[in-house]
């Protein structure tokens, strides 16, 4: 994983979801141009199976 910085917070809740054991549906919202979708694609890398961007 890249080194993100200033994002400590998310990163302790998405790896949260992803140890549970169970199926999570994560929703990222906020300001345009904050990093969101590098963040995703940076911690899950190939470990999702599905996402969508921009709906």
């Amino acid at each position: 994983m890249e080194k993100i910085i200033g994002r400590k917070r998310e990163l302790e809740k998405l790896s949260d979801y992803m140890q549970s054991g169970r199926s999570e549906f994560v929703a990222v919202y906020g300001r345009r141009r904050v990093g969101k979708t590098f963040l995703i694609r940076s911690f899950f890398k190939d470990k999702f199976d599905f996402y969508a961007t921009g709906v």
